[in-house]
């Protein structure tokens, strides 16, 4: 989606969880991305392909940085609020409609498996709603990944339909699951 709504965060905001930070990106997470995206199968059910060279994360996490500056897009790092531990990334994109926003996450995999999905997810879908005055969130994932759908569930989403074009993935479509949620005031 192209966003064409703004809402202005500043860079220092972070959401807070039971036990993460989730705050604005950083050079210094380069290695944590990078050792994510090296992981066989991580970069699968993502829409954009693993990087090449570590330098080629630079570019992408600038364009975040800019994203968030300009209020359409607001990508967080997750880290763990006691050690500061990379955990990963989640954000949340201006949708094409107003009021409307789209979530999306990952866990690097050395996290996965501890309900930090799970917990960011909602605390997200909650800063949709309080702060982005967001009338409905939207979030899609691989149809053959379980797990996200899980987590979507558990955040309160609901399934709505199966997308057979979700994103395209080395030029074959990849079939999505398509969830919402709508603010119930």
């Amino acid at each position: 989606m192209t966003g064409t709504q703004t809402a202005e965060i500043r860079t220092d905001k972070s959401v807070l969880t039971e036990r993460c930070r989730l705050r604005f990106p950083d050079v210094a997470d380069i290695p944590h991305i990078w050792t994510a995206s090296r992981t066989p199968g991580f970069n699968d059910g993502l829409s954009w392909e693993p990087p090449i060279r570590l330098e080629d994360i630079h570019e992408p996490l600038r364009r975040a940085q800019t994203l968030w500056k300009n209020g359409i897009d607001y990508n967080f790092v997750i880290e763990s609020r006691d050690e500061k531990a990379f955990i990963g990334w989640i954000a949340i994109h201006s949708g094409d409609t107003e009021g409307t926003w789209s979530i999306g996450y990952w866990i690097h995999p050395a996290q996965q498996g501890n309900g930090y999905a799970v917990e960011c997810a909602r605390a997200i879908v909650k800063f949709g709603f309080s702060v982005l005055h967001a009338s409905l969130i939207t979030a899609s994932h691989a149809s053959w990944n379980s797990a996200s759908g899980h987590v979507l569930r558990r955040a309160g989403l609901t399934y709505r339909r199966t997308n057979p074009r979700g994103f395209k993935k080395l030029d074959a479509w990849v079939e999505v699951f398509e969830y919402d949620i709508r603010f119930d005031g």
